[in-house]
């Protein structure tokens, strides 16, 4: 039996349908099985819907052209089947090629109606489709046009078909393109039949986003039409026009509440928003938690969606609501219950306000500041609309009329306090109490593309007195740049205020906490500040719109001064733990029910040590790294002479950076094993015989999936094994690195790979395991760089393969074959097996001789160059 398709592959058969020049006839296979997929018993079609193409008793009829000239004769044909035969229905579906309309039967113009009794019911109704078509003014066509619930004709449908990236995503997470995603809301009017407007609800309300984009200038401009209108949009909300500024508002629970602030739309589109919103209301239920607030928690997805290049330049991740709400459930649970009392909650990174709206204590007033307007009038439209955040208090800062952001960054401790407190003293507030900072700061690496920043206005500038504490080339990381001002804030809090210990409570990557060496000189000054109280560490694309899985860490710490202190940061490992983990906790309740819900017994759980106290496994290696790309100096430039070691055909010639130099008999090699001429290093570790390998290896666990082993140098991060103690570190590093991809505990990926412990019994063992590891997993190559290129004179360059146990004269046979014995096991039997391959493949094929023309010449490692290709 044949597996039922998804209503997903059907509508991607309607589109088909759509596309397709053939006749109706022809195209129905790609039509009705959407319709049987949708109402499987009910989905009736010409004899049993009364001629009808398409018909479901009291809920639509289905009338199909093959042109779209004929959508009009179309639209009354469906409507002449309830005359000619009784057939019952809401809505009238009309589809033809590249077109498709949707009609609400009660919403059908008046002139139409009047056509529609005037034609005989004895008449078929292909005939008063087109007759009635044709006694159809012009005026009178625009308005059947502009009544339709849908109406797509050819020059829409092909500006959406022609979007080939994911607009938007279905229930189950399948990608929406194009034209798809209209499909999805026609569905849902299809199924919902009944109701007198299209409900927004928590699955499609971000759809509905991407379809108020056409009426504004910027998609940043849709998103705050929408949460503008949020809480009024009812069943019974209109749209509001001024005839002096002709901005509109919603006016919602008949006629009671309106939307502030009002907001302007394309004037030639605003009779077509208003049907838009009129069609439509947002579904809320304050008993399962679907509040306006609701809509507001997953603004991070909004962003992602709707402007991903503004979420990419600012480096945002907006906080999940439920994990805002476990943080701060486990910061309570370490700070106290007083916590509420003792401090200002301040978030200078407020972003969605899923954070700061998320502590619901007992606490005075809450701050919450922003860099970007766009968000703080977010934060601020989500505040007022919930009676909590309105009766308790907040200050937004800067005032959002002021339409400008505030830098945390761009000032010094003292300048930004003042700004604060300026704008706390408009409302008879003061900073009496030590801040609580409750934050999730951007992440993004402001070393980049300025003018990508600039254009989504995301350049951060970072003031002196942060760039003393970070140092210049750790303060391009944003969230340590946070950090950096918010030590000085704290002392100076601490400096005007006896007994004065601020709080933080931040999300970070794990970098600084180990700390990595760029951080080293920051933790040193900041744990000479800050008391580290605990914290834990999540998955980074579980909670958060991103790509990438990382460890990503909620800390808090508190302000004591204590010149001698490093702090020992151990974390609880919760990456584990998935969004589904929170799914039936009630954050609103008490906190024994809450500590029920929540159901983690701290008591049973270990914790990782992030500590910086391991030898890395650099360190062993004991040598330094050797790379050939490099600047290409002025007198290339200038010379107009070909310069660098790549291949004359190749084109990575045309890139910024350079590789090797033109004239050399030593080989390397880039990461595809194209060979290029390089320049012998300050150590003499180049060499033209096969008796040495060549290693990118990099030390961080995170890039373990890059190493490689070659017969030279790559392009960057190289390493050289000559001999057997540089093989034991070497191939150690390359073996580790290479077993642990995909397999090592998240919290580890900002650690880099450590020197093993390895007793003194097991070493031969150790080691005899990672040669019989590089000999099956490497990447060296027999090739051969012609003379004259790339440039005149140039050598001819055999390069061999090292790791062959065929050649007596190969590093592999000088120098490891020997460490590798029966006693072994496993390594012994690897290496005999690589060893009767070579053998079988010397003995038939080869036979001690080159062979030519085996279909390699595309490879890398030839593809460059004139003569044939060939093995050994």
């Amino acid at each position: 039996m044949a597996k039922k398709k998804s209503l997903h592959e059907e509508m991607k058969l309607l589109t088909q349908y759509l596309i397709s020049d053939s006749s109706e006839n022809a195209k129905r296979p790609l039509l009705y099985p959407f319709f049987q997929n949708l109402y499987p018993e009910k989905f009736k079609i010409e004899n049993d819907a009364k001629g009808a193409d398409g018909y479901v008793d009291g809920v639509f009829i289905l009338e199909t052209k093959t042109d779209y000239s004929d959508w009009l004769a179309g639209f009354y044909q469906a409507l002449h089947y309830h005359r000619q035969s009784g057939l019952v229905y809401q809505l009238i579906l009309v589809i033809a090629h590249k077109f498709v309309g949707v009609w609400r039967v009660n919403q059908i113009p008046e002139h139409a109606f009047l056509l529609y009794h005037s034609a005989s019911p004895i008449d078929a109704p292909n005939f008063v489709g087109k007759d009635n078509a044709r006694k159809t003014t012009q005026h009178v066509k625009k308005e059947i046009e502009e009544a339709a619930l849908y109406f797509i004709e050819p020059k829409r449908f092909d500006k959406i078909h022609q979007k080939n990236e994911a607009v938007s995503f279905d229930f189950d997470g399948n990608p929406r393109f194009g034209i798809e995603f209209f499909w999805h809301e026609i569905t849902s009017i299809l199924k919902n039949s009944n109701a007198g407007r299209i409900q927004v609800d928590t699955r499609n309300f971000i759809n509905e986003i991407e379809l108020l984009k056409e009426f504004f200038d910027t998609p940043i401009e849709a998103v705050h039409a929408f949460y503008t209108m949020i809480a009024y949009w009812d069943i019974t909300s209109t749209v509001s026009v001024s005839d002096y500024t002709g901005e509109v508002q919603l006016v919602g629970f008949k006629g009671r509440k309106h939307s502030e602030p009002p907001f302007t739309v394309k004037p030639a589109l605003l009779k077509k928003f208003i049907k838009h919103v009129e069609n439509r209301y947002i579904f809320t239920n304050e008993g399962s938690g679907i509040t306006a607030d609701y809509y507001f928690s997953r603004f991070d997805e909004v962003m992602s969606r709707i402007d991903p290049e503004y979420v990419k330049q600012h480096g945002i991740f907006f906080t999940d609501v439920n994990l805002s709400r476990f943080a701060l459930w486990f910061a309570k649970r370490i700070l106290g219950g007083q916590v509420n009392e003792m401090y200002i909650f301040f978030d200078p990174a407020g972003g969605s306000g899923n954070l700061i709206s998320s502590w619901r204590g007992k606490q005075k007033h809450k701050i919450i500041s922003e860099l970007q307007p766009d968000l703080l009038r977010i934060i601020e439209r989500r505040m007022r609309i919930d009676p909590w955040h309105v009766e308790k208090g907040f200050t937004i800062i800067p005032k959002t009329s002021d339409n400008k952001g505030l830098n945390f960054l761009d000032r010094d401790a003292a300048s930004y306090i003042t700004e604060l407190e300026k704008e706390l003293k408009l409302k008879n507030l003061e900073l009496d109490k030590p801040f609580a900072f409750l934050l999730n700061p951007p992440y993004k690496n402001t070393d980049e593309h300025e003018s990508a920043r600039e254009s989504a206005d995301a350049n951060y500038t970072i003031h002196p007195s942060i760039l003393e504490l970070t140092g210049d080339d750790a303060g391009k990381e944003r969230y340590l740049a946070f950090l950096g001002q918010i030590l000085n804030l704290s002392k100076h809090q601490a400096e005007k205020q006896d007994d004065c210990e601020p709080v933080v409570m931040i999300f970070t990557p794990t970098s600084w906490l180990i700390p990595r060496p760029t951080y080293v000189s920051f933790r040193e000054k900041w744990d000479r500040h800050f008391q580290f109280l605990d914290g834990f560490i999540i998955t980074s694309n579980e909670f958060f719109k991103l790509k990438g899985k990382w460890p990503l860490a909620f800390t808090v710490w508190k302000y004591h001064r204590n010149e001698t202190r490093t702090n020992r940061v151990n974390l609880y490992d919760f990456t584990e733990m998935t969004t589904t983990r929170f799914k039936n906790v009630n954050w609103a309740s008490g906190d024994e029910k809450l500590n029920a819900q929540v159901g983690i017994d701290f008591e049973a759980l270990s914790k990782v040590s992030f500590v910086n106290n391991r030898k890395s496994i650099k360190e062993w290696a004991d040598q330094k790294m050797y790379d050939f790309k490099r600047d290409s100096t002025k007198a290339e430039k200038n010379s107009n002479q070909i310069y660098g070691g790549l291949p004359l055909e190749d084109p990575r010639r045309k890139n910024k950076k350079t590789y090797g130099i033109a004239e050399s008999e030593f080989i390397g090699f880039m990461d595809d094993c194209t060979p290029v001429r390089i320049k012998q290093d300050n150590s003499m570790r180049l060499s033209v015989k096969p008796d040495r390998i060549w290693f990118y290896l990099d030390n961080r666990i995170q890039k373990a999936n890059l190493l490689k082993c070659f017969n030279g140098p790559s392009d960057n991060r190289s390493f050289c094994c000559l001999n057997i103690d540089s093989a034991k570190s070497l191939l150690s590093w390359f073996s580790i690195g290479k077993s642990i991809v995909g397999r090592y505990p998240l919290w580890a990926n900002q650690s880099d790979i450590w020197v093993p412990e390895i007793p003194d019994v097991l070493k031969d063992y150790w080691y005899a395991h990672c040669f019989a590891f590089v000999l099956a997993e490497n990447r060296c190559v027999v090739t051969k760089f012609e003379k004259d290129n790339p440039v005149e004179g140039a050598p001819e360059v055999f390069a061999d393969n090292p790791l062959c146990p065929a050649n007596p004269e190969a590093f592999w046979a000088t120098t490891l074959d020997s460490h590798i014995t029966r006693e072994y096991g496993l390594a012994f039997e690897l290496v005999s097996a690589i060893k009767q391959l070579y053998k079988h493949w010397n003995l038939n094929y080869c036979q001690g001789q080159f062979l030519y023309n085996n279909g390699l010449h595309d490879e890398p490692y030839f593809r460059y160059f004139s003569y044939p290709d060939f093995l050994t």
